[in-house]
């Protein structure tokens, strides 16, 4: 309605209004209160959509701001950040008919960027993230890692921009209320508090400091970390599993877990006990999902086992809760590393079988830390810790 009354109110940087829909002063200033709480309410609703995910990479950004420069200069009055950013997306964007706003957040984020508005995303600190991490190791971030961050972005109501403690402190605590426990909370705000410090860090954007996470207090005690961590097998869980459950299970799940118990190997390397060529060795590549793969020696009884099967990965988990209701696929691991204490090898030996990268080792010294003979050597004294344990029980 031409010449009619509007509430409005600012977004961020961003003013929203709403129409009123008269033209009567009266009639308007009774509808204030209604219209302000109804556009309230949508921009809370906006707010609590997912994230679009960037259309446009930086470069592509940058790039598409230079053609506009030089068309706004080749026309003389000025060309239209909207129209630019509609040519960039190959469509037009509708409009709100009340507010006037693009309907097309793809095409409405250019447009801004265009016009110089700049609006940082969480999907802007992901990509630089990824940036980042590329420089430093040369592989990007795992599948996993852009899953999780994906759903985590989904419980995120807020903009990297302009943020502050009390309002990451309200989300913990909204967050909490519904029922997400501390732990993962604390992994969580820990995830987002590292997309905005390598923002600020790497130059990318220094004006998001000083960084708001620091400003909050979600740690959690040593006691109720640990009340977290993976259920670690004890000795008589070994007999059970070995004399017990194994026996009853289908090769391709007694393999898989056998594997897991001698090796430690995680279960994303499992798959490659068939592809492994050198007798006595497991080898897992160094592809997404492996995290860095590695090298470790395998008993030759076990590793001439079920090279022709497909171990059953998703079985595991549920072969295991016949030991223990708390026993999964990731205790084993736990396990292994009970064991090799008990071998009384090195630390560090230890987690090298363990696939663990020894980031501090390897940048000092290079190459591989330990031969394949210190590798083979320390998996038999944890291999014969097991089998103490297995004899005991019969």
């Amino acid at each position: 309605m031409k010449g009619s009354y509007h509430v409005g109110c600012y977004d961020g940087p961003n003013r929203r209004s709403l129409s009123l829909r008269t033209d009567n002063y009266e009639l308007a200033c009774q509808r204030y209160a209604g219209g302000l709480k109804k556009l309230l309410q949508r921009i809370r609703d906006q707010q609590a959509k997912p994230q679009e995910k960037l259309s446009w990479l930086p470069d592509e950004v940058e790039q598409i701001k230079r053609d506009y420069e030089a068309a706004a200069e080749q026309i003389g009055w000025g060309f239209d950040p909207v129209e630019m950013a509609e040519q960039a997306a190959g469509r037009r964007s509708k409009q709100d008919p009340e507010t006037g706003d693009l309907l097309d957040p793809a095409i409405k984020r250019l447009a801004e960027q265009i016009a110089g508005i700049e609006q940082v995303t969480w999907e802007d600190l992901r990509t630089n993230a990824e940036k980042i991490r590329k420089r430093k190791t040369g592989k990007p971030y795992t599948p996993g890692w852009h899953r999780n961050l994906t759903t985590l972005l989904k419980t995120v109501d807020f903009k990297p921009q302009g943020l502050t403690a009390e309002r990451i402190a309200r989300w913990l605590d909204e967050q909490e209320a519904k029922g997400m426990d501390s732990v993962t909370l604390k992994n969580r705000a820990s995830a987002l508090q590292g997309l905005i410090e390598r923002a600020i860090t790497s130059g990318y954007k220094r004006e998001l400091a000083p960084n708001p996470f620091k400003q909050v207090d979600f740690g959690i005690s040593k006691t109720k970390q640990e009340q977290r961590n993976y259920y670690c097998p004890t000795e008589e869980d070994y007999r059970k599993l070995f004399l017990e459950v194994l026996p009853e299970q289908p090769e391709r799940i007694a393999v898989g877990l056998e594997l897991m118990c001698w090796t430690g190997v995680r279960v994303s390397g499992l798959p490659y006990h068939s592809q492994s060529t050198e007798m006595g060795w497991l080898d897992v590549p160094d592809v997404p999902g492996t995290k860095g793969g590695g090298r470790v020696p395998v008993p030759t009884m076990l590793w001439n086992r079920g090279r022709d099967l497909k171990i059953s990965v998703r079985a595991l988990n549920k072969a295991l809760k016949q030991v223990h209701p708390k026993l999964c696929n990731h205790g084993l691991r736990s396990g292994f590393k009970m064991l090799s204490r008990k071998a009384g090898i090195d630390s560090q030996l230890g987690e090298a079988l363990l696939m663990h990268k020894l980031q501090g080792l390897e940048s000092v010294y290079g190459g591989k830390i330990f031969p394949d003979d210190a590798l083979e050597a320390g998996a038999k004294r944890v291999w014969a810790e097991l089998e103490k344990v297995l004899i005991q029980g019969q």
